[in-house]
């Protein structure tokens, strides 16, 4: 079963059955999608949801470039966020926007960035400005098309004029 199956397998457990979904959550092949499934896990657990989002960070710190290992964790930080952890997602967030700012080619930098912006929002405004910020501060307009597209988006999203995306389906 290919990793995205196994992600997908245990977003549907999580719900009615999380202590199963967490066996499963583990054994997923690929750190993205284990860290996904982890943080899908943390959303319905009846135990220690920042527990598990740890475990999503580790899966994620096991990616293989800064990007994966920063944008993965907008998902932990989303679960947190819904969860009503706001301190752990907080932080979470802050580790995440460090490395994504060290993200190397800048489109794929801004990507992470414009990620970690909209799991921010469940957070409060003030998480996702800061996050806008670094986006603006490290992504400039004219080094490529998707640092445009992103600043675009999240000025939309700031605005109201559009909605963040939801982490969870």
């Amino acid at each position: 079963m290919s990793a995205t199956r196994q992600r997908d397998h245990v977003c549907t457990m999580a719900k009615s059955n999380p202590k199963k979904a967490l066996e499963k959550a583990k054994g997923v092949s690929e750190p993205w999608f284990r860290a996904q499934a982890l943080a899908w896990v943390a959303r319905f657990t009846d135990s220690d949801p920042v527990l598990l989002a740890k475990l999503a960070a580790k899966a994620a710190s096991e990616c293989d470039d800064d990007y994966k290992r920063s944008a993965v964790r907008a998902w932990e930080i989303a679960a947190l966020a819904e969860r009503n952890e706001p301190d752990h997602a907080e932080h979470a967030l802050k580790e995440a926007v460090s490395l994504a700012e060290r993200v190397q080619p800048i489109s794929s930098r801004s990507e992470a960035l414009f990620l970690l912006f909209q799991a921010a929002f469940p957070i409060g405004r003030k998480q996702a400005e800061k996050v806008w910020a670094r986006l603006e501060a490290t992504c400039p307009e004219a080094e490529h098309w998707r640092c445009k597209r992103n600043r675009r988006d999240a000025q939309r999203i700031l605005d109201g004029s559009r909605e963040a995306r939801p982490f969870f389906w």
